[in-house]
């Protein structure tokens, strides 16, 4: 009669939620013993505000609103933008130095990685938006709207942080080497000066205003400009429908798309 042989012991998945936490928990450590990291992305949006809030704002027309009033949401939003590309370069040094090769060869949900990763940056750049914000309101921004729509304006902030944050994760998935991550962070430039960040769209040539227009950030920002200074301005649904869909949908596009490219994006730390 033959010994029965053992079967292996079943090997334990972790779940979303663990392989999220874990990988926050870890690109959050490393964010904030960094602090050559650290204070760049904390400081750049404010840097970047008070040079047009005190260089250029006596040359800008912002109609029925104080130039304070009307810049900052679109500084904050960009804020937000440029310091998520910090997410691109990180996620490509994991990549290329090994770090995702070693979390895929663990029993972990790939989703989870992406989704880690999403949360950890948005969470340090809505410490940048912050930061901004502070400088914001010290130096004279004054919101004009009832304390609902401000509460909405902080909600939608949040939810541009995890797009962003989401949209370099992507980019840092799909790029070959860090350098590359890097240069793909360039499109933040021009979607921030080809946008209503800094001044109407209605004072750029037709051509220019129509492409402003119709990218994404100008109705994110001009969102949050409504929300906050509507009693000015007033309030236009239609503009925040329109700042929810690029949101959600940047959001749900770059988690299939890390996702995705996660095993491929690895690759180059098992070739080198």
């Amino acid at each position: 009669m033959s010994a029965a042989v053992p079967r292996p012991a079943a090997i334990r998945v972790a779940g979303i939620g663990a392989t999220s936490a874990a990988i926050a928990t870890k690109t959050l450590r490393a964010f904030l013993r960094d602090a050559q990291v650290l204070v760049p992305t904390l400081l750049q949006g404010v840097l970047f505000f008070l040079v047009f809030r005190f260089v250029f704002a006596g040359a800008i027309d912002s109609g029925p609103l104080a130039y304070v009033d009307y810049m900052t949401p679109g500084i904050v939003t960009t804020a937000i933008l440029f310091a998520s590309t910090q997410a691109a370069v990180t996620v490509a040094y994991e990549n290329t130095g090994g770090f995702t090769d070693r979390v895929l060869s663990l029993p972990v949900h790939r989703v989870g990685i992406t989704l880690g990763r999403i949360g950890a940056h948005a969470t340090t750049v809505t410490a940048a938006a912050t930061t901004t914000l502070l400088a914001a309101v010290l130096t004279g921004f004054r919101p004009h709207a009832p304390t609902g729509q401000l509460a909405a304006a902080a909600g939608i902030l949040i939810l541009y942080a995890i797009a962003f944050a989401a949209l370099f994760v992507a980019l840092g998935s799909a790029a070959s080497t860090p350098a590359a991550a890097q240069g793909l962070a360039f499109i933040a430039i021009p979607l921030t000066f080809v946008s209503s960040a800094i001044v109407p769209t209605t004072t750029m040539p037709s051509w220019l205003a129509a492409a402003a227009d119709h990218q994404p950030l100008t109705p994110m920002i001009d969102t949050l400009r409504s929300l906050t200074q509507s009693d000015v301005i007033g309030n236009e649904p239609s503009t925040t429908a329109v700042a929810l869909g690029w949101a959600l949908g940047v959001t749900l596009g770059s988690v299939i798309a890390a996702t995705a490219l996660a095993a491929r994006g690895a690759q180059p730390a098992r070739i080198r």
